[in-house]
């Protein structure tokens, strides 16, 4: 090796091992005023629990008010339905029938009433005056035979027994002539207040066994209750139900719209929840987040583990505590549907009050 070659070598070999020393000395000297040694980032603590997507007003079961032979259903599952719309329909011949006939009593109580507040119509109104007209004419003439009869005994033209005939004549004669006038008079002014009374009262009745009758037809149609997404259906055009309360649940329905996530949290850990709480919500196993929230609602006791009870990796005999949050999606995420399940992670504060860890 010739010696310019030489040099460089020895030149290099000493600016190495003069970067090796200098780094060397930098890292045993002791840091300067005021500076902090680096040190691992601190995490931020959570608690990661089982979660799932739940409505927020419950899965509506709808069940039959009355019983029957279904004649048809209008929804599937999946179907998206609007509140007080027809899902199915009950045969609803006796019910027709009994509201029709009712609705024929209310008509006849009401004429009674009418009848018994107005009184009869004007030509039988004329006829009874006229009629009573007549009878008074007729008590004139009995009062004047009487009185000539009167006169004839005491010249002793006719016996006793003449006046005292002529005397109850006339006594029937007024007698069907006050009850002529009374007529009339019942005829112009109505009924009597107990009548018209009685009446009023048949008409009640009669409105109340059509509301009913009503009531009961309506029933024959199965309404939903809210407007959403059918979950499930388990009836079909033929099928027999009954109106008890074994009777199975007809339709699910329930409100995409208005939804929350549920998380259980272990028993050990629960009393580290707090109502406000930031919540992130991930796809069990990945790290991507799917929405997020806070926490809104804390049961006030531990009870059995349902979300991942028959995972065997989870133990489903652990008590936990049921939380909920409210849940916002992701925009780069798609809606996530009912009972869908997750992984909650709920951002603790830091424990001040809490000893480090060794």
């Amino acid at each position: 090796m010739n010696a310019p070659r030489r040099i460089a070598w020895i030149a290099l070999i000493v600016t190495a091992l003069g970067a090796t020393l200098a780094w060397t000395l930098l890292r045993s000297a002791p840091p300067a005023s005021g500076a902090t040694a680096p040190g691992p980032a601190r995490s931020i603590e959570r608690i990661v629990a089982q979660a799932q997507i739940v409505p927020v007003d419950g899965i509506i079961e709808v069940r039959p008010l009355t019983g029957g032979r279904v004649l048809r259903v209008l929804v599937h599952p999946g179907d998206r339905v609007q509140a007080n719309q027809l899902l199915a329909e009950i045969e609803s011949d006796l019910q027709s029938a009994a509201v029709q006939q009712r609705r024929a009593d209310l008509g006849v109580a009401s004429e009674r009433l009418k009848l018994a507040t107005e009184g009869v119509r004007p030509e039988e109104q004329a006829a009874l005056t006229a009629a009573a007209e007549a009878t008074r004419q007729e008590a004139e003439l009995a009062r004047d035979h009487w009185q000539r009869e009167q006169q004839l005994h005491a010249q002793r033209f006719v016996s006793e027994q003449a006046v005292i005939a002529a005397e109850h004549d006339l006594q029937a004669a007024e007698a069907r002539a006050r009850e002529a006038e009374m007529r009339a008079r019942a005829a112009q002014s109505g009924g009597r207040p107990q009548e018209i009374q009685a009446a009023r009262e048949q008409v009640v009745s009669a409105g109340a066994a059509v509301t009913e009758g009503k009531v009961a037809l309506s029933r024959t149609r199965i309404l939903a209750p809210i407007a959403g997404v059918v979950m499930t259906r388990n009836v079909n055009p033929g099928d027999i139900i009954g109106s008890d309360v074994t009777t199975p649940t007809l339709f699910r329905l329930v409100d995409p719209d208005r939804v929350e996530a549920r998380f259980e949290v272990e028993e050990l850990l629960a009393p580290r929840l707090a109502i406000g709480q930031r919540v992130e919500f991930a796809l069990p196993g990945q790290p991507v987040v799917v929405g997020h929230g806070h926490v809104t609602r804390i049961a006030p006791q531990v009870e059995k583990r349902s979300i991942g009870a028959d995972d065997a990796r989870i133990r489903a005999d652990s008590l936990i505590r049921p939380a909920w949050s409210d849940f916002v999606p992701e925009l780069r995420t798609e809606p996530l549907p009912v009972n869908y399940r997750m992984e909650a992670r709920v951002m603790l504060e830091p424990d001040r009050n809490r000893a480090p860890a060794p």
